[in-house]
């Protein structure tokens, strides 16, 4: 036996340290980004059991599209053998996995007479008598699983996207991702709200090295390893060995189990020396909602977390998405203009702080004050690019100044700084469209908490809150059947209520 070959190590990221600031933040206003009602509760969901979500599983006409699209029947005459069951069933078995907890539980649910009868009349309303009278007497085995799964990961991207593509069109079917805004800007409807998150997923099993050394016999132990998972940061200082998803999604007003998944991928974390074709989240979140925003135009308000940084949404911000999040934390006041006004002799000096616009003051103690400045409306502007602006009532002893400011990336912010070489200001970094820490924010953020429920989810669907897969593509895999387990729902639930 050769000398074992050792995993590299597995660095740990560095946890985040707040530094507090040397600075008074002033009240916020109450001006257009306060609401005189608060949001009201939607009603709770129903808890649905595993037979009802097969049912609605099955009856999605979508997956069989996207199965026949993704994976066509071998002509005859073509060498290799064929597959025991059509596509559609191994699709319809792979999003069973986020039902029955594991494919070995799914494949004996399928072995029960009344399961694989569910199975048969979706595919017999589907494709027809003679597709589910042509099917075995019996559901897939885990070796028909196995069997088929290299060909599912084989063809994983053409997978994801036209899933992709068949749930944004059926949020659209369902009235969600309007073209015409529904709401205002500041308050938009659900509907018009995509959230966004990134999770970490455990694999089967949390082992970093390949080999290691029994201490009592001294005789190299074999053990499978996942060949991405990383230990990464979740929730700021919560340290997790897995690998990250990234996902999309957006649900109706009110409506319990409306939740659609629009766009999902993998955001790979190791080294480029260990994945060259790595990408991390800020970055595929940022592609994913430019995807989303090809196939669903309109006034659309996107809600993400802090892993966004003022280079990515001002990408998004250009593509015509209103986006929040929330302020990065050590952020220093930056200086945004000062106001001079000839006919008052008055002045008032106007700095970025904490994501909105704030006049500058000393306070009788030395320190140094940011009051917020009431922002009186939010403009948007469609040319080449979106542009957004806030319509500033600077308050003064002489009356009030009426100012408005742009909150995306000008021309004149791209520009490089001769003394520096860099861009002259970094505008969507320290400013927001909605600032966070106002009741539109707070809205907002409370969207994205309910996002964070999917992936909640989607761990507690599992068993051990493990993904049964390894690697970033087994992840992936893993999701995309439980994102078309979770649409199915949605599509069966609206046309009930319907």
């Amino acid at each position: 036996m050769g000398t074992p070959k050792r995993r590299p190590a597995v660095s740990k990221p560095k946890p985040r340290t707040k530094k507090k600031p040397d600075y008074v933040m002033g009240p916020t206003p109450k001006d257009v980004f306060s609401f005189s009602r608060p949001e009201p509760p939607g009603p709770s969901a129903r808890p649905l059991p595993a037979l009802e979500r097969l049912e609605l599983l099955v009856a999605n006409p979508d997956l069989y599209d996207v199965a026949d699209k993704v994976y066509p029947g071998r002509a005859p005459g073509t060498p290799g053998r064929r597959p025991a069951y059509s596509p559609f069933v191994y699709l319809i078995l792979l999003a069973s996995i986020s039902i029955f907890d594991t494919a070995e539980m799914a494949c004996a649910n399928f072995q029960h007479e009344h399961m694989w009868k569910i199975v048969r009349e979706g595919v017999r309303q589907h494709r027809g008598d003679a597709a589910a009278d042509g099917l075995p007497e019996r559901g897939p085995q885990r070796h028909h699983w196995h069997d088929f799964r290299p060909k599912m990961l084989d063809a994983l991207q053409d997978l994801r996207e036209a899933s992709r593509d068949a749930w944004i069109n059926r949020a659209l079917a369902q009235g969600m991702l309007a073209k015409k805004r529904r709401g205002t800007l500041v308050r938009p409807h659900r509907s018009q709200v995509i959230t966004g998150d990134g999770t970490v997923v455990r694999p089967a099993s949390d082992q970093i090295e390949e080999f290691t050394i029994d201490e009592r016999t001294g005789v190299p132990r074999r053990h499978r390893v996942d060949p991405d998972a990383t230990i990464q940061l979740e929730g700021g200082d919560r340290e997790i060995y897995g690998n990250k998803l990234v996902s999309f999604s957006v649900r109706d007003e009110c409506s319990p189990h409306s939740r659609i998944i629009l766009n999902t991928d993998t955001a790979r974390h190791q080294s480029k020396e260990l994945d060259p074709d790595r990408q991390e989240e800020a970055r595929v979140a940022v592609r994913l909602a430019m995807e989303i925003r090809t196939r669903a135009p309109g006034n659309h308000t996107l809600v993400y977390d802090k892993a966004w940084r003022g280079m990515h949404r001002s990408q998004l911000i250009r593509a015509g998405f209103l986006v929040f999040t929330r302020q990065y934390d050590g952020l220093r006041p930056q200086p945004l203009k000062k106001y001079r006004y000839e006919a008052t002799g008055c002045t008032h000096d106007v700095y970025a702080a904490e994501g909105r616009a704030c006049e500058r003051l000393i306070t009788v103690e030395g320190k140094t004050l940011y009051t917020p400045i009431p922002v009186r409306e939010i403009e948007y502007r469609n040319g080449g690019d979106s542009r957004f602006y806030h319509v500033l009532e600077v308050h003064c002893r002489n009356g009030p100044h009426i100012e408005r400011i742009p909150v995306y990336e000008t021309q004149e912010d791209r520009s490089l700084d001769p003394r520096t070489k860099r861009m002259r200001f970094n505008r969507t970094e320290h400013l927001r469209i909605i600032p966070p820490g106002t009741e539109a924010g707070e809205r907002l953020i409370g969207f994205r908490q309910d996002s964070e429920s999917g992936f909640s989810t989607l761990d507690e669907t599992h068993r051990l809150r493990r993904i049964p897969a390894y690697g970033a593509d087994g992840a992936l895999l893993i999701y995309i059947g439980y994102a078309w387990a979770k649409n199915s729902v949605a599509l069966g639930i609206t046309r009930r209520t319907r």
